[in-house]
């Protein structure tokens, strides 16, 4: 939207984001809205800094809970998916 300001894309932001999406279940409503506030995070990070911000965020996301971190990489995956590489490492379209 012209004129807003976008909000930093920061590792705290979309743990935040991971975690209540944990706290609410998959199919709460709540948890719905907070995927999409954590794609949106994952465009602003690509468009800032393309698949390195991307990396970089989820780098931090594993480092700040090595216990959960398949958890919550797969959280990160499924709202992100267009916009990471595709498995065997093909380009994104």
């Amino acid at each position: 939207m012209p004129g807003t300001p976008i909000e930093a894309v920061t590792a705290a932001s979309i743990i935040t984001l991971v975690q209540s999406i944990e706290r609410h279940g998959p199919s709460a409503p709540a948890a719905a809205a907070f995927r999409s506030a954590l794609r949106r995070k994952g465009i602003e990070a690509d468009n800032i800094g393309g698949l390195a911000a991307l990396d970089a965020l989820a780098d931090a996301v594993v480092a700040a809970d090595p216990d959960r971190a398949d958890a919550r990489i797969a959280i990160i995956r499924a709202a992100w998916a267009d916009l990471l590489p595709r498995p065997g490492g093909s380009a994104r379209p």
